[in-house]
This record gives structure tokens, C-alpha cells and sequence, in this order.
């Protein structure tokens, strides 16, 4: 059967109680009480009201000095190491073993910090060398074979027969999409455009893209005043407004959409909302890749926040 566990203050308490009962009646045994006179009636009182208030006094004191303990056990139950920097308060009136314990345990929260920053940042380096040398080998093999295959086929089309001339041109009109989906995919991947021209002309060309393969009428807006990026944080910037523009493609149901990038007075906003039908609460956030947008900006230095009500549509804010 299993057996209900109280907490710790009370558990002590009670025995404190029992301890001093036990002295109290070991006391009145030793020495009775006479009752029958006025000052036996007296002594009564007062050892009474002495005994009531030592319960008292050692209940208050107990739960001043658990309040500690609470408090560290609130932190542990908040500590998501998703969104670190929580750390719990070490106070000079605590004990020295509480200090220690809480000590102990905010340098604990910043090595697993240290160590899951450490871990996810070479995941995601790793991550954008494969995209890379995948997009590489996209872009220099697979489309250069494709290209051959399409010049081999453009140039035996005049000489083949009439009746597979018109096969051949659908093949070559295969190869020729093939060719088109392979060098979409590689700027997926690995935006080029981002490494040679800049986030400005990246974003333009992703918004574009988007715009003409959804329909749904996107627009840039970059603030003049936003200032040097430096690469990692465009690549962060970039990342983000691709999987949010995937997000609003897939999900949003949305008829426009917008990508904002400003700055504030604490560094580099960006903006990607849509006019489509939101969600409510944190539940659907799991489902959209939110944890990797969120993971690649706290790595930089910066958070992203969601904001979307339903009817209303979604805007993700990346602040750096």
C-alpha cells in the first residue's frame, strides 16, 4: 500500500511536538501540578501558554529556515536549459549549508549550460558543412551530368526519327526541370547568394522565390539604418526566415506575408508575419522547427519569441 509522504517541515515539526510533550508530561510526573489552589492554576497557565508558544516559535523558526529549500526546489522545477540563464538568488541571512547547496547547484546549471551550448553548436556547424558540401556536390556533379545528358539529347534530336523526336524533347524538357529543381535545392541547402552578395540580396531572392512558387504576396523591408551583420548572425537571420517562410507555406493558410529587418537599440530585429489562420497556445510550436530557430538564436546571442492568435495569424521575432 503505497503511504502518502508529508513534507519535511512537517514531518519535523511533529516530532518536535512529541519530543517536548514527552518532556512536558515527564515533568508534570516529577513534579505535579496542585490545581485545587490559586497558584497551581497559575503555574498551569503559564506552562501552558510557555509550552504553546515554544511550538510556535520553533514552527517559524523551521519555516524561515526551509523558506531556502522552497525556493531552490521552485527554481529546479523552472530550469528548462532551452532558454538558460535562470539562476537562483544566494542570500547572506541563509546558512552556510544552503549557501553551498545553491551554489552548488547555479554552477551546475552553468555547466550544463556551457556544455549543451558547446554540444549544439557543433551540431550545427557540422550541420551547415554537410548542407554545403552537399550542395557543392548538387551543383558540380549531379547538374553537370544532368548537363551533359540534356546536350547529348538536344543533339541527337534533329537526326532521330520523326516518331521519337517528340519523346525526346520531353526528356530533354525533364532534364532541363531536373536540372532547375537540383540548383533550388543546392540554394536551399547552402544559399550562395548569401556568401557572395549579402543578406539583403539572400533574403530578396528566398522572399521572391517564395512569392512566385506560393502565390502569397511577400515583401522585404530593410531598414537603412540596420547596420553591419556580421556572418554568423546572417547565416542565424537567414536560417530563421527560411524555415519561417516553409512554416507559413505549410501551415499558415495565409494570402501575405512580410519579412522585416530592423534594428533596435539593443542590435537586429527581424520580422517574418502572415496574415494566416495562427494557433493558440505553446502546444503547435513543437511541430513548426521552432526548436532549432530557437536553439540557432540563442547561440548567437539573441532570442526568438513567437506571437500568433488565432484568426489573427503568426509573427516570429528574432532579436540579436
Amino acid at each position: 500500500m503505497h503511504m502518502r509522504k508529508h513534507a519535511l517541515l512537517s514531518q519535523i515539526l511533529v516530532v518536535n511536538t512529541l519530543l517536548l510533550a514527552a518532556v512536558v508530561i515527564a515533568a508534570s510526573t516529577a513534579a505535579p501540578l496542585h490545581f485545587s489552589s490559586g497558584q497551581g492554576k497559575r503555574q498551569a497557565i503559564i506552562f501552558g501558554a510557555a509550552v504553546i508558544a515554544t511550538i510556535l516559535v520553533n514552527a517559524v523558526v523551521l519555516r524561515r529556515r526551509f523558506a531556502p529549500l522552497e525556493q531552490l526546489l521552485r527554481t529546479m522545477e523552472r530550469v528548462d536549459v532551452a532558454r538558460p540563464g535562470l539562476k537562483i538568488a544566494v542570500s547572506r541571512d541563509d546558512s552556510r549549508e544552503v549557501t553551498r547547496l545553491h551554489e552548488a547547484f547555479n554552477r551546475m546549471l552553468a555547466r550544463l549550460e556551457a556544455e549543451r551550448a558547446a554540444t549544439s553548436a557543433a551540431v550545427l556547424h557540422a550541420q551547415e558543412a554537410e548542407r554545403a558540401r552537399i550542395a557543392r556536390d548538387l551543383h558540380d556533379e549531379v547538374n553537370q551530368s544532368l548537363t551533359g545528358v540534356l546536350l547529348r539529347l538536344r543533339a541527337i534530336e534533329p537526326d532521330a526519327p520523326p516518331e521519337l523526336r517528340a519523346e525526346l524533347t520531353e526528356i530533354s524538357n525533364a532534364a532541363s526541370q531536373a536540372m532547375g529543381e537540383l540548383l533550388t535545392l543546392a540554394r536551399e541547402l547552402r544559399p550562395s547568394t548569401l556568401d557572395d552578395h549579402g543578406l539583403e540580396a539572400a533574403l530578396r531572392s528566398r522572399v521572391n522565390e517564395f512569392a512566385h512558387q506560393t502565390g502569397i504576396a511577400t515583401t522585404l523591408r530593410v531598414n537603412p539604418g540596420v547596420g553591419e551583420i556580421d556572418a554568423g548572425e546572417q547565416l542565424v537571420v537567414y536560417r530563421v526566415v527560411q524555415e519561417s517562410l516553409n512554416n507559413i507555406a505549410a501551415h499558415a493558410g495565409a494570402h501575405e506575408a512580410w519579412v522585416e529587418l530592423d534594428r533596435t537599440a539593443d542590435g537586429p530585429v527581424v520580422r517574418i508575419g502572415d496574415d494566416g489562420r495562427g494557433f493558440a497556445g505553446p502546444g503547435r510550436e513543437g511541430g513548426l522547427g521552432l526548436t532549432g530557430m530557437r536553439e540557432r538564436a540563442r547561440l548567437a546571442g539573441g532570442r526568438l519569441d513567437v506571437l500568433s492568435t488565432p484568426g489573427e495569424g503568426t509573427t516570429v521575432e528574432l532579436r540579436l
